[in-house]
């Protein structure tokens, strides 16, 4: 069986930025299914061009996964550059698809979070008179509402609605990485007995085994991950600032890895508050995360208030968190959190810096075997429940039932 599976956003391990598809495609190679990841050229998190100039299509394999790159418009902070963005990577997709030098498919997967790709994804499933399934890993245009600011009579958000009314209706099986978010498909046109739950996780290929956190001081935390509004960061840097008024710079030391259209200000922001115990840290590949993550004595996970997220959570960092062994405050309003069900760490409210600030004070002061115990079980969650490999066993048997059906 061949399979596209469109992402705008795929990269492989040795990139940063999330890795879920290159192991699911590994994954479902080793069970007979033969993977194309189609993705974007322009590297969302470095802002980087992966094709030479002139160059518009790019197929090439690594490690072993087969990647489809499409030239796609330079991506930026502005909204404007961000929809041309996704969607010349969708009209690329479409014009690209009959002549793309990989195997023709059996079904095609289209994945979010942006809807462009997705229907694109469709359209050309519906070309090719092929079954088509979505991906929904963030709940799109709702979470632009709730977390963007967006005006639900805004017209993109008006258009982006009757999209994913579209793909819901369209899809053959719809898989979902939030455990919470069957009740609002299924209310947007989803038929129940084709939502699966598939969260993120990790690849244990990847994972190096476990380690005892570091004895030197300051007490270290690390955040990992994208630099966007979502990830409020902002209120991580109000915390950094009241915990050295109180205790000074070298009270701790808050490390930021990553990059995004939010860094630059981020970046100004601490500089010109003196905010001196954050440093800021270019990206890393996957394959490269983890010690890093095990040098740290804690991780943070911030993310912007938002109704959104009462379907959970599951974003890649804090897999990548927990399969460290490391303890993780995270700041998220929602029923479904893995780390708190583990025991791994502790949560408060989203957007109080002053919370943020006492739950690193709380962690810092806590017996070392209290959070290596915290780490522990997080690491034994994650390995067990959350393992991509495991995972793309039930992927591989979904699309099977698919295409046979």
């Amino acid at each position: 069986m061949n399979c596209w599976w469109v992402n705008h956003y795929a990269c492989p391990s040795d990139e940063p930025g999330g890795t879920r598809h290159h192991a699911m495609a590994r994954g479902l190679g080793q069970r007979g299914i033969d993977v194309t990841l189609i993705a974007s050229s322009f590297h969302y998190t470095k802002l980087q061009e992966r094709l030479d100039p002139g160059e518009q299509v790019r197929v090439e394999t690594r490690d072993g996964v087969r990647y489809a790159w499409l030239r796609t418009r330079a991506y930026s902070e502005h909204p404007l550059a961000r929809l041309r963005n996704m969607r010349s990577f969708a009209k690329h997709l479409s014009s690209a698809s009959e002549s793309l030098p990989v195997p023709r498919p059996d079904v095609i997967i289209g994945s979010s979070p942006h809807l462009y790709a997705a229907d694109a994804a469709r359209r050309v499933a519906q070309r090719f008179g092929i079954p088509f399934c979505s991906e929904i890993r963030d709940i799109w245009p709702e979470s632009l509402v709730d977390i963007g600011g967006a005006s639900r009579l805004n017209p993109v958000i008006m258009h982006m609605g009757r999209i994913e009314r579209r793909l819901y209706r369209a899809s053959s099986k719809i898989f979902t990485l939030l455990p919470g978010s069957e009740k609002h498909i299924c209310s947007r046109g989803g038929n129940v007995d084709s939502v699966q739950w598939i969260p993120n996780g990790i690849d244990p290929s990847l994972v190096p085994p476990a380690s005892a956190p570091p004895q030197d001081s300051p007490f270290t935390l690390v955040y990992a991950g994208a630099h966007g509004i979502a990830n409020d960061l902002d209120t991580l840097l109000d915390a950094g600032r009241m915990l050295q008024e109180d205790s000074g710079s070298g009270a701790c030391r808050i490390v930021l890895i990553g990059d995004g259209p939010r860094k630059k200000h981020l970046q100004d922001r601490a500089r010109a508050e003196s905010i001196d115990l954050v440093e800021f840290r270019d990206p890393v590949a996957k394959r490269d995360i983890y010690p890093i993550l095990q040098s740290a004595n804690a991780c943070l996970l911030p993310l912007k208030p938002g109704g959104v997220f009462r379907h959970g959570i599951s974003p890649n960092k804090m897999f990548d968190y927990m399969a460290a062994g490391r303890p993780v405050i995270t700041m998220v309003d929602t029923p479904v959190n893995p780390v708190v069900d583990a025991g791994a760490g502790v949560s408060i409210p989203s957007g109080d810096p002053a919370a943020l600030a006492s739950a690193i004070r709380d962690m810092a002061g806590l017996p070392e075997e209290d959070r290596v115990a915290m780490g522990d079980r997080g690491r034994a969650m994650v390995m067990d429940q959350f393992n991509l490999d495991e995972l793309a066993e039930r992927v591989a048997g979904a699309l099977r039932g698919v295409v046979e059906s």
